[in-house]
């Protein structure tokens, strides 16, 4: 299911969506959706009652992966063909004092947004208005000093920039910067020291 409706488009457009652009219309919102899918590294869309295949490399923890745990909800584990119930599950991870050993696991879980929040909801509608203002194989337009960039049909069907930077707080977190410091004196970064 998109993140958003061809009524959502047609609301932000200010008029209906006409008979012979809704197929149109409803193609770009499952592009869309697909797109910030994958730019954000995680489903929005909910999905429910699927099997997730885990592959635990030894000891008790056994992490989700992050495309999942939007509002991860899980209904059963299994290991080998046999039910695993002795297992905590945070949103993150599920974590088994016995260990998960080195043979696959399935989980049956549901996990997305039962209802895209607004901002989501947005950004689709914005990108589907966008790519229905651009004619076929025109990148973009300027009006001042008229100037037009064409390239491949697709090459429209990308994610502007603004929406890039809406999506941040969605996006996949990654492990984050470490500090490096080396071993010895402190070097001072004003230069020489006139006296």
């Amino acid at each position: 299911m998109p993140l958003a409706t061809v009524d959502d488009v047609a609301a932000r457009i200010g008029r209906p969506v006409a008979a012979d652009e809704t197929t149109r219309v409803s193609a770009f919102l499952l592009d869309v959706t697909g797109l910030v899918e994958d730019y954000c590294g995680r489903d929005m869309d909910r999905r429910s009652g699927q099997n997730i295949t885990l592959y635990p490399e030894g000891g008790c923890l056994l992490p989700i992966p992050l495309r999942y745990q939007t509002f991860l909800t899980v209904s059963a584990v299994h290991q080998d063909g046999q039910a695993v119930t002795d297992y905590t599950f945070n949103g993150r991870a599920l974590t088994r004092d016995a260990g998960w050993g080195e043979s696959a696991v399935t989980i049956t879980a549901s996990w997305g947004y039962e209802v895209a929040p607004a901002s989501l909801r947005a950004v689709a509608c914005s990108e589907v208005i966008r790519w229905l203002a651009l004619s076929p194989g025109v990148e973009s337009e300027r009006v001042g000093e008229v100037e037009v960039t064409f390239a491949g049909a697709s090459s429209a069907q990308t994610l502007s920039t603004a929406t890039r930077t809406t999506l941040r707080p969605y996006r996949r977190r990654g492990a984050g910067s470490i500090t490096l410091r080396k071993e010895g004196p402190a070097l001072d970064l004003r230069g020489p020291v006139v006296l």
